[in-house]
């Protein structure tokens, strides 16, 4: 039978895991992003060969970098060819890019001589979420409105929300940039008109201020056909008769005509303001507020385009003449915010997160916007807003993802790497000539970005050495502070609560006390996070009323683990593994209740599991009051190690492990039997394979 404290994962091995990933594929990565860079004429071009990195021996080790006051850090050599297509010629060289920290076995960096270490920063993951707003009609009577928005979060570029309004019309908005009709933006991105008929289910509802506003209602779609192409396409049909009909009546010359220019025809799309030509009584109807609520309607790309850069650079009138140009200025727009990858990376978490909540089969490299992103987004939004599907819970742990240290580090040379690649374009335009490769190349960008986030980043701190707990919690520390993260001051207690999901993932008892409370938090004993930045934590396998210890962990993550039904980790099972008779106390999400054992899914693996390595030092913590547990569990940090060190008097059984794991004690490389101990040596005897 497995004893569960003998399965304790080690404390510090998600530091080292991170950094291990980042020298891994992190690295290659952001060199791969950097690939190729050429000059405006295109007959220069540098090369980078990332998977052939080297990384020279570190000049002085961890404790020699201590008494010196210097950086534990070792030189970064990658294989670099510059082509001459003029003189046709290829260079090839090793250059040095910078000077990468190293991270010592106990999970630290040594920057000038001191220790620090890079906390895990738990932000929301990038991806597409969707929520509920809530406006005021009336301020007397406080009546609610309900009303739904999507928001594109990506890892690095704009902010990008669908949103309703309170009268029911759907726009794109972004940061410092005039909200725009959904319609334009969809037509912008490349879809037509035809296709935004066939592909969504309610096509009327991105059309309905128009509608409304025309007061068309024979042409709308029944409910019972919304689903059907042909019904689509014959409304489609319709509206584009109709347009023509109007049209010809506005262009034709005659009597009969003149003398029924005031009548106007039932539909007309793509002309929603009045006419010129229409008498000033008809003008006067109408209020100024209303021909601004309705924008102009576009049935194609380029109308699109065309009325999208009009309204961000605020023109009122489009000629004929700068028509061509205010198109081609439109869509470098839409290309520079959403499509360049230089500029917009969902990352692959986001595309990960997107492909799987659109059910979309998109490439894993395909780190931008597309246009079917966008409009299946559209789709989803329209089927929250009819109550077909839920709106996104941001506190629940699968929207938000941990940033380990690796992340960190490469997010800063990515930074070092893009200052890099400018001072090469701005040598390839000054230099006459084609000077030496290493010319165009220098350590000042790569080191400089890295010693702005050692040295300044609130994420990049000094070790807390105070005893061996305090330096194993700072590095099992999560922080929502931090950039891209939340401010302290405008936190609600909606994002310091404790979330059902935080079960065995985040402790709910370790955390500071004041201004940081719940924002602060701790990695629990059992807890770790996977490739994806999720958090996960292990069960075991329940079938037909029998706990399964021998098939091992099973690690989920919050997203699995709401359709299981879990008991507790403390049910005293029988000698064949079988859990009790009758009815168990199980958790199903937030849901507690009692159940029969065979509908048992999983367990949890110790009671341990759901409180952090500080927490479960305190003794008989079930019979603490929360506060008074809190305050034990942060105040052992603050304990002054003894010179002759003593056993706890009254001890919970991982007292051993946290100092054993911070690098405190001295290790043996293979386990053994001790036979001597002295002063001087240790001797131990062991099996050699």
């Amino acid at each position: 039978m497995a004893i569960e404290k003998y399965f304790i994962p080690d404390f510090v091995e998600l530091q080292r895991q991170s950094f291990f990933n980042f020298l891994e594929k992190g690295l290659i990565e952001e060199l791969n992003k950097r690939n190729p860079i050429t000059n405006n004429q295109r007959d220069l071009e540098i090369l980078f060969y990332p998977e052939h990195y080297k990384l020279c021996p570190p000049r002085w080790n961890s404790f020699d970098a201590i008494l010196l006051s210097k950086t534990y850090a070792c030189r970064l050599y990658v294989p670099v060819q510059l082509t001459n297509r003029k003189k046709k010629e290829i260079i090839f060289k090793w250059i040095h890019l910078g000077d990468i920290p190293l991270m010592s076995k106990r999970g630290h960096f040594v920057v000038n001589g001191a220790a620090r270490v890079i906390i895990n920063q738990i932000v929301r993951g990038p991806g597409l979420y969707f929520s509920e707003i809530q406006y005021n009609i009336e301020s007397q009577k406080k009546t609610l409105v309900r009303r739904y928005a999507a928001e594109f979060i990506s890892m690095r570029g704009t902010w990008l929300r669908f949103s309703i309004d309170k009268e029911k019309m759907i726009w794109a908005e972004l940061k410092k940039t005039p909200k725009i009709p959904l319609i334009w933006f969809l037509l912008g991105m490349g879809l037509t008109e035809k296709v935004l008929f066939q592909s969504l289910t309610q096509p009327k509802r991105l059309l309905s201020s128009y509608l409304n506003y025309l007061k068309i209602d024979n042409c709308l779609i029944e409910a019972q056909s919304q689903n059907d192409a042909f019904a689509k396409r014959s409304f489609f049909r319709q509206l584009i008769k109709k347009s023509k009909a109007y049209d010809s009546q506005q262009t034709g010359i005659g009597e009969k005509k003149k003398k029924n220019s005031n009548i106007r025809q039932p539909v007309l799309l793509h002309d929603i303001y009045i006419d010129n030509q229409m008498s000033k009584e008809k003008e006067n109807r109408r209020s100024d507020d209303e021909k601004d609520k309705i924008p102009q309607y576009a049935n194609s790309s380029l109308k699109a385009l065309e009325l999208i850069y009009a309204k961000i650079t605020n023109t009122k009138k489009i000629t004929t003449m700068n028509k061509k140009f205010f198109v081609k200025q439109g869509q470098k727009w839409i290309f520079k915010k959403f499509m360049n990858p230089r500029t917009y990376d969902l990352g692959l978490h986001g595309r990960l997160s997107l492909n799987k909540k659109l059910s979309l089969s998109l490439p894993l490299s395909q780190r931008t916007l597309t246009m079917y992103d966008v409009l299946v987004a559209t789709e989803y939004l329209l089927r929250v807003e009819q109550g077909l599907l839920p709106t996104d819970d941001i506190d629940n742990l699968k929207n938000r993802r941990v940033r380990t240290s690796s992340d960190l580090i490469q997010m800063q040379i990515g930074i070092g790497l893009l200052r890099l690649e400018k001072n090469i374009r701005s040598k390839f335009l000054t230099s006459k000539f084609i000077p030496k490769l290493q010319y165009f190349f220098s350590t000042k960008p790569l080191n400089g970005a890295l010693k702005e986030f050692f040295g300044t980043n609130p994420l990049s701190q000094f070790m807390d050495m105070i005893n061996p707990l305090a330096e194993m919690t700072h590095k099992r520390r999560l922080t929502s502070l931090g950039p891209g993260g939340v401010s302290r001051d405008t936190a609600t207690m909606d994002i310091r609560g404790i979330h059902p999901t935080h079960y065995g993932r985040i402790c709910p008892v370790e955390t500071p006390e004041g201004k940081n409370a719940g924002l602060v938090n701790a990695l629990t004993t059992f807890a770790r996070v996977n490739p994806e930045g999720l958090i996960e934590t292990p069960f075991y396998k329940v079938y037909q009323g029998q706990v399964q210890k021998n098939a091992g962990f099973f690690y989920f993550t919050a997203d699995y683990e709401d359709k299981a039904i879990i008991a507790a980790g403390d049910i005293h099972l029988s000698k064949t593994g079988f859990l009790p008779r009758g009815l168990i106390p199980a958790r199903k999400f937030d849901e507690f209740n009692k159940v029969g054992r065979s509908s048992v899914d999983f367990m949890s693996v110790s009671p341990l599991q759901m409180i952090s390595i500080a927490t479960s030092l305190v003794p008989f913590l079930e019979h603490d009051d929360a506060n008074r547990a809190l305050m034990g569990a942060n105040m052992q940090r603050q304990a002054v190690p003894l010179v002759r060190p003593e056993q706890a008097i009254v001890g919970t059984g991982t007292e051993a492990r946290i100092p054993s794991d911070s690098g405190h004690v001295i290790r043996t490389k293979v386990g053994g039997l001790v036979s001597y101990v002295s002063s001087q040596k240790i001797k131990i005897y062991t099996f050699m394979s």
